[in-house]
């Protein structure tokens, strides 16, 4: 396993610290804040080895009050909220300093059958094979932003069917389908596997907004941030295995934007489902 994706995996294994306190260290501390993704996995991990064996996690809800120095370890706080006879809740604070950089519930539930239906995965998508990784086309381009390589590290394979050219915006149709896994086969566990895909899941839901404006991170006159996310899981998955996430833009209003993501597997199974609100307004503006 190359040394990056070992290190991903890592950093998403918070340490135990005592009863219901955990600490993590971060994977890009040369980058200007931490990912936001990272955060979600890592409360995610913190909560899940706090629940019944028997319960997997189905939903996430997070805000994200300040952002995260990436060179400080990130100590994470459980609430056990309930256990009750099939659910069971948890309620996790990310700290630095001792000060809130997010706060996020979840809730897992022993396995159950019922009623299914799901939208069916868009036909026409081209195959990720017969595309560019966004590694690969950082690489040709000589911008490689060495830092802050959340798509475009060596530990994920992402690969977006028309990509952004964030040098040179335009206004596009407001979704985009990205391909995506880890490069290299990981081990079993349906945690792991979540915690990957939460990982992945704060990847280009605020860029999705910004590309349908035709705007761009680069411009120094926006102030760009997540400020919530939501994660839903249906269905058994790989992170390494192939994963559609097509992602929308759903509103833009008062500074923000709203995004919705679909994950499916190569099979069309849609396993988890995303929603996003990220700030992107005028510096200065309140």
């Amino acid at each position: 396993m190359n040394p990056t994706l070992r290190q991903l995996l890592a950093v998403l294994d918070p340490s135990p610290q005592g009863d219901l306190v955990f600490r993590a260290e971060n994977m890009h501390p040369g980058a200007f804040r931490v990912y936001g993704g990272q955060v979600l996995a890592q409360a995610q991990r913190a909560a899940v080895a706090t629940v019944p064996q028997d319960r997997v996690l189905h939903s996430q809800h997070a805000y994200f009050l300040r952002p995260g120095d990436p060179k400080e370890p990130i100590v994470y706080e459980v609430e056990n909220a309930r256990d009750g006879l099939s659910f069971s809740s948890r309620r996790v604070v990310a700290l630095q300093k001792g000060r809130p950089i997010m706060g996020t519930s979840m809730s897992f539930q022993q396995p159950s059958e019922g009623s299914e239906f799901q939208p069916d995965m868009p036909d026409g998508i081209p195959a990720p094979e017969t595309l560019v990784s966004e590694r690969q086309l950082g690489l040709d381009s000589g911008k490689l932003y060495e830092e802050f390589m959340i798509t475009t590290g060596p530990d994920l394979d992402v690969r977006v069917v028309d990509p952004i050219d964030w040098e040179n915006p335009r206004e596009r149709a407001p979704e985009l389908q990205v391909w995506m896994k880890t490069t290299e086969p990981v081990g079993d566990g349906i945690a792991l596997h979540q915690s990957l895909l939460t990982y992945m899941s704060d990847a280009f839901l605020i860029d999705v907004c910004l590309a349908t404006r035709g705007l761009t991170f680069h411009s120094r006159a926006l102030q760009v941030a997540s400020l919530d996310h939501a994660i839903w899981f249906h269905e058994d998955f790989r992170a390494d295995e192939w994963l559609m996430h097509i992602v929308e833009t759903k509103r833009m209003s008062a500074g923000r934007g709203l995004a919705y993501g679909s994950f499916y597997r190569a099979d069309g199974v849609l396993v988890a489902s995303t929603v996003q609100q990220g700030l992107m307004r005028v510096r200065g503006e309140r």
